[in-house]
């Protein structure tokens, strides 16, 4: 079987690409990851290929080993912001959002933007688990009240009006 490097264009039988320690080590990586962040990887890391160069599989092993220890941290955290809880598919949906739109300076020098657009994700998750929790310990009674009813300004009027009267009985402004 031929593999062709997405990068580069080098076609190597899938033996080639086996033999080479480093290479197999990045592979191995890439298929422990979860599937959310594996499937998106080596679209991923094609970010830090220099203009009209490849990547060497050090980086390449480098930059996967950072990614796999940010992606199975318990928590995620960003410019002094509150931790948050971590989770593969957040770091999948942030690869995609990099992949889709990358920024403008390339290639990438670090996973820093990466960790800002998982920070966000995992932020919007754990706030709409924490309105979920919040509307679901709410009593029953208070979770199915409707909006109260609104009054219109005439009305509104007319009730200050009554009020006062009632204060300053006999006042002709009213």
């Amino acid at each position: 079987m031929k593999l062709i490097c997405p990068s580069c264009g080098a076609v190597h039988s899938a033996d080639a690409w086996q033999n080479d320690p480093v290479a197999r080590q990045c592979l191995l990586l890439a298929c422990e990851m979860p599937h959310s962040v594996s499937s998106r990887c080596f679209a991923y890391l094609a970010l830090f290929r220099p203009a009209g160069r490849s990547l060497t599989w050090k980086k390449v092993l480098r930059l996967l080993s950072e990614l796999k220890e940010l992606t199975t941290m318990s928590h995620i955290q960003w410019d002094k912001k509150v931790a948050r809880p971590n989770s593969a598919n957040a770091w999948g949906m942030a690869m995609e959002r990099v992949i889709e739109c990358p920024p403008r300076r390339l290639p990438l020098k670090s996973h820093g933007y990466l960790r800002a657009v998982a920070y966000e994700i995992a932020d919007d998750i754990d706030r709409k688990k924490e309105v979920k929790k919040n509307q679901e310990e709410r009593p029953r009674h208070i979770r199915g009240q409707k909006e109260p009813e609104r009054i219109s300004l005439e009305e509104m009027q007319a009730i200050r009006k009554k009020n006062h009267n009632k204060r300053h009985p006999g006042s002709a402004n009213g």
